[in-house]
C-alpha cells in the first residue's frame, strides 16, 4: 500500500514539472534573445540596426525592453504569393505608387541579415511566386522593376505563372512567340523563371517545407 502511494505521488510529481517546464522551454525556442529574457535565442539583440540609430534613440526611452527580435535561425525557407501588381487595391495600375509584397520582402530581409545576423542562402532562402496581376511586375519597363532587380541582386528567385503567361499573350502584353518567334522571356524581366502554374507551385512548396506569405 505504502508503495503504491508512493507511486502515486511521483506520478503527480512529475505531472506538475511537465505543466511548468514545457512552457518555459517554448518561450525560449520562440521569443529568441530579449533584453527582458536573457539566456533566450542563440544571439544578442539586435545584432545590428536598421536605421543606424539603437532602439532607444529611434523609438524612445524603454523600446529596446520591450522590443522582441527573430530569433537566429538556419535553412529557412520563405515563399511570397504575389498576385497583384499594387499595394493600393483601390489604385489602378496607372495610378499605383507603390507595389504589392516587394516593400515586404525587403523588410523581411533586413530583419534577418541586419538585427539578427542571418546569412543569405544559409540560414534563410527567399523566393516569390508570381501570379495573376502580378505578373506584370514581371515585364520589362514596368515601374517597379527597379525593385525587383534589387530583390533579385539580394538572392530572390522570381518564379512566373505559365497560366498567366498565356494570359498576357493573349491579351497582346507579350508577342506571341508561336507567330512572332520570339521567346515570351524576351519581354521579362532578365532572371526570371517559371512555374507551370502559380497556385500549384504555391501548395507545392509548402509541401517542401517552404513558409508561405501573401502580405
Amino acid at each position: 500500500m505504502m508503495n503504491h502511494k508512493i507511486g502515486k505521488y511521483l506520478v503527480a510529481l512529475c505531472t506538475l514539472l511537465v505543466m511548468f517546464a514545457l512552457p518555459g522551454l517554448a518561450r525560449a525556442d520562440d521569443m529568441g534573445t530579449h533584453p527582458a529574457h536573457p539566456g533566450e535565442g542563440n544571439n544578442e539583440c539586435p545584432v545590428g540596426l536598421v536605421s543606424g540609430m539603437t532602439l532607444d534613440d529611434e523609438f524612445g526611452a524603454g523600446a529596446s525592453q520591450i522590443t522582441h527580435c527573430v530569433k537566429k535561425r538556419h535553412d529557412l525557407k520563405v515563399m511570397f504569393q504575389i498576385n497583384r501588381f499594387c499595394g493600393d487595391v483601390t489604385a489602378s495600375d496607372a495610378d499605383c505608387k507603390g507595389a504589392y509584397a516587394l516593400g515586404n520582402m525587403l523588410n523581411v530581409i533586413k530583419d534577418y541579415e541586419i538585427t539578427a545576423g542571418m546569412k543569405r542562402g544559409i540560414d534563410y532562402r527567399m523566393i516569390a511566386v508570381v501570379y495573376g496581376g502580378g505578373g506584370k511586375m514581371l515585364l520589362k519597363g514596368n515601374k517597379f522593376e527597379g525593385q525587383v532587380k534589387t530583390l533579385m541582386d539580394e538572392g530572390v528567385k522570381f518564379y512566373f505563372c505559365q497560366n498567366t503567361l498565356r494570359g498576357f499573350i493573349r491579351g497582346g502584353l507579350i508577342p506571341n512567340p508561336v507567330t512572332t518567334g520570339i521567346p515570351a522571356s524576351d519581354s521579362l524581366i532578365d532572371g526570371v523563371e517559371y512555374v507551370t502554374a502559380g497556385i500549384s507551385s504555391v501548395f507545392d512548396h509548402e509541401a517542401l517545407g517552404w513558409a508561405n506569405i501573401a502580405p
